[in-house]
């Protein structure tokens, strides 16, 4: 059972914004302020990985995953991030992808 989770469609909206909160609703800078950070932080805490589940949502902008995912990584480092986020998707392998190589830089 995975103690640590975000479904993103369920826990913030199946439609997603642009980066900034100032240029719309529901968007990465809020994600990250309002429900990603939090959760990655009480994941830290417990020594546990943090389950992102992406299916659900209307699809993602890398203006989105970079201001929520790459803000993470830049707050707290990509290393530490990348061993604790788990990603899960049947239909968006294309941004864990864009998150893992083009933010992190991870190949």
């Amino acid at each position: 059972m995975e103690r640590f989770k975000i479904e993103i469609a369920k826990d913030f909206n199946d439609k997603l914004g642009g980066r900034w909160i100032k240029l719309g609703p529901f968007s990465g800078e809020l994600f990250y302020n309002e429900v990603l950070k939090e959760k990655y932080q009480s994941a830290m805490q417990e020594n546990e990985k943090l389950h992102i589940y992406l299916d659900g949502t209307k699809g993602y902008g890398s203006s989105f995953l970079d201001q929520s995912f790459g803000e993470l990584s830049r707050e707290f480092g990509v290393e530490e991030v990348y061993k604790t986020l788990i990603f899960h998707s049947k239909y968006f392998s294309n941004s864990i992808s864009y998150i893992v190589e083009e933010i992190w830089g991870k190949r």
